[in-house]
């Protein structure tokens, strides 16, 4: 088994026994503004790709409805700067939901959202941002976006009166910062009657790897297919959740929702989701490790620890990167209010304790974390923060810099 063989191997390298072990949390950094009564950030895109880090820049991408209608907010920084600049509005239309990013060369980023029922990107530098393009041709939503060495890929659901459909667009970025859509195409051929949803999209050496919610079966599974290259076709959808039922005929198994995929190593993907497989306890995170660019899967792993097991748990979100170090993010109630925790394989070929970094635990509510890891092994991690569950909200960040390994 390819991946978990060499996954296992760099675990063993350079992953210290827990995850508390490997980053000290800089003093966290406002995004926004301080709350506004009646205003929410939301960090709700497909894979949950918030936030992003390019050459010397960290970028945060976000919805909220400060204009009263929810639109695009985005904010860049330099790595050694103390603030984040005034947000930049992305978003053009009556209405905005669900924005990605991912980078690419040069202090550049590659937005994606939602917009007045299309999808569109554009770029992002610290000078500004350039003209959008649309890429949906029918009405569409749930947009992802992943880059490996400057190709950009893009996936969304699409409905047209031949159903639904997951699109997969191949982009090049010019050095004018224009986008120019090279190929479009479905990952199935046929439209479906039921809804996909919330498709997250991986990429590396290997090719190209795209999981979503299905409801073709009755009930809500993950599926997941591979395509070796733009242009190539996709194989057929395999599961990816393991389903089981020891109850009845009728069981259609436990709820799954919200997967997130990340690239590590060379050729590996990282696959994580919310899980309702014990039973009444509510969600719980689990993951899977692929081969191949996803390929492949290996077997279902419980990521949260047995201090978390009679807790519901949220909103897990993945990173990864080439030097092979991948680590997933979620949130959940188990101290009283609600805390990020993150988790990582240690060298016992286990997903560590969980941990939760200081500067986003605590008083208040703290949730639905992004990350990212630059070649360096620094976590970045982006959030909400509401006084009350119920209150208006503010994003935060920190920079969890990796220790130094004897």
């Amino acid at each position: 088994m390819k991946f978990r063989f060499a996954g296992f191997c760099l675990a063993l390298a350079i992953f210290p026994t827990q995850a508390s072990e490997r980053w000290t949390f800089d003093s966290r950094i406002s995004i926004t503004d301080p709350p506004v009564d009646a205003v929410y950030h939301h960090l709700e895109g497909s894979g949950r790709k918030h936030i992003a880090v390019s050459g010397e820049s960290v970028a945060v991408v976000w919805e909220d409805n400060r204009s009263r209608d929810p639109q695009i907010y985005a904010a860049i920084k330099s790595l050694t700067r103390k603030t984040f600049p005034t947000a930049l509005l992305v978003s053009s239309g009556s209405e905005a939901y669900e924005p990605a990013i991912d980078a690419i060369n040069a202090n550049r980023f590659v937005l994606a959202f939602e917009q007045d029922a299309s999808v569109f990107a554009r770029i992002m530098t610290a000078k500004g941002l350039a003209e959008p393009v649309r890429l949906s041709r029918a009405a569409a939503g749930h947009v992802s976006i992943a880059s490996f060495d400057d190709r950009v890929f893009a996936s969304w659901r699409e409905r047209d009166n031949a159903g639904w459909f997951i699109k997969i667009a191949a982009l090049r970025v010019t050095n004018a910062n224009r986008i120019v859509v090279e190929s479009l195409q479905s990952v199935e051929a046929d439209g479906l009657e039921t809804p996909v949803l919330f498709p997250a999209i991986a990429v590396n050496s290997a090719g190209i790897c795209i999981a979503w919610e299905d409801r073709r079966a009755g009930h809500t599974r993950l599926l997941v297919s591979h395509a070796r290259a733009a242009g190539n076709s996709f194989t057929e959808p395999q599961f990816l959740n393991e389903f089981f039922s020891n109850r009845n005929q009728y069981d259609r198994g436990s709820g799954v929702t919200r997967v997130s995929l990340a690239s590590f190593a060379q050729d590996e993907i990282l696959a994580a989701w919310m899980d309702k497989r014990r039973g009444g306890k509510g969600y719980g995170i689990f993951a899977a490790l692929g081969a191949d660019a996803g390929e492949s899967f290996g077997p279902n792993e419980k990521v949260h620890g047995e201090e978390g097991d009679t807790q519901p748990h949220y909103n897990p979100a993945t990173a990864g990167n080439q030097s092979g170090d991948f680590v997933i993010a979620w949130d959940d109630f188990r101290r009283g209010d609600s805390d990020i925790w993150i988790s990582a394989h240690n060298p016992d070929l286990e997903w560590s304790l969980d941990y939760a970094p200081p500067v986003a635990s605590g008083n208040g509510e703290q949730s639905h974390p992004s990350i990212a890891l630059d070649e360096q092994g620094n976590l970045h991690l982006a959030w909400i923060e509401r006084a009350q569950p119920d209150g208006p909200s503010r994003l935060w960040y920190s920079l969890g810099r990796a220790l130094q390994q004897p």
